[in-house]
């Protein structure tokens, strides 16, 4: 059995039942499989949870899809997003709901953990649309999964999530990836990998998750189907940490008497060395496109905030 398999099984035995996923997703599943389902039938499952429907149904008119006009039924929201990615959509709130356990994750700051996942997601899924990928609010979803990893670990390994923290910050030019591994023995994407395929979460979430760390050692096999997806949630979590240091010197700033504050913050020139020029070129992405990116995501990060994890609000 492996290390990530090994603190999979302690996880899920220290939670008991509280970490999965509920019924309604496997009848969403199982439904959707299914040739014969109709719109109707999937609004009528869903319909017997009111406040998610009141949530996807938030979601569906917010800027991460940008309808012109009101949705206002479930089965509109269904017909226009799209099945898979409603059921996408309950998963991220499961995932949101079952990890909001703040008591539980003393290591690290929760607001930051949820702030940074989603500013994964949405680069992600600006990335994925320049490069027009078929799927890109899939990549958004695995964007969100792609730390999960971080909270099992906090509760399995608290002082060694601890200490990657700590060296992250001392060591600012040193990929993330490299010092989970070294401190850990693998990654937090490849935990949240694990678990989703606890979950039976389809691989085309798990794969990517799983590979992000090392998108240039991809066998032929993941290459041909996921590689597009890996290098882009590759290059979404190096950017996505610009976002958060600017989070961060904005809570140092509001703590600050004397109005000064720290012009050391990250740009996405200083990031751009962190991804392999062969992502860059199989991506045709320069340092203009992520600053207007970065730009462009600010106000939908506070939607979507608001919206699944809203205790992450604090900072605004």
């Amino acid at each position: 059995m492996t290390e990530i398999e090994l603190l999979i099984n302690q996880f899920i035995l220290d939670a008991g039942k509280l970490y999965t996923l509920p019924e309604l997703y496997q009848q969403l599943d199982e439904k959707i499989k299914s040739d014969r389902v109709s719109i109707d039938e999937i609004g009528e499952l869903l319909g017997t949870d009111a406040a998610l429907c009141v949530k996807i149904l938030r979601i569906a008119n917010s800027s991460l899809y940008g309808f012109r006009a009101e949705i206002t039924t479930i089965t509109r929201a269904l017909s226009l997003i799209g099945l898979k990615e409603v059921k996408n959509l309950i998963l991220m709130d499961t995932v949101a709901q079952n990890f909001n356990k703040k008591d539980k994750y003393n290591a690290i700051q929760m607001e930051d953990f949820w702030r940074r996942s989603v500013y994964i997601a949405l680069i992600a899924k600006r990335l994925a649309i320049i490069n027009n990928h078929p799927e890109p609010d899939r990549l958004f979803i695995c964007g969100i999964m792609s730390r999960i990893g971080q909270l099992v670990s906090c509760i399995t390994r608290p002082k060694e999530v601890l200490l990657t923290i700590h060296q992250q910050q001392n060591n600012p030019n040193k990929s993330e990836f490299s010092i989970e591994s070294n401190t850990l023995g693998f990654t937090y994407n490849e935990v949240s990998a694990k678990l989703l395929e606890h979950w039976k979460v389809p691989k085309e979430i798990t794969i990517p998750l799983q590979m992000l760390h090392q998108p240039l050692n991809l066998t032929h096999a993941v290459s041909e189907s996921y590689s597009q997806d890996i290098f882009i949630l590759n290059m979404a979590t190096i950017y996505s940490y610009i976002l958060e240091q600017e989070d961060n010197q904005t809570l140092e700033d509001n703590g600050q008497n004397d109005g000064e504050s720290d012009p050391a913050i990250a740009t996405a020139d200083m990031y751009f060395n962190k991804v392999d020029n062969e992502i860059n070129q199989a991506l045709m992405i320069d340092t203009e496109i992520i600053d207007n990116i970065l730009f462009e995501i600010e106000l939908d990060a506070l939607e979507i905030l608001s919206i699944v994890f809203p205790d992450s609000m604090s900072i605004y």
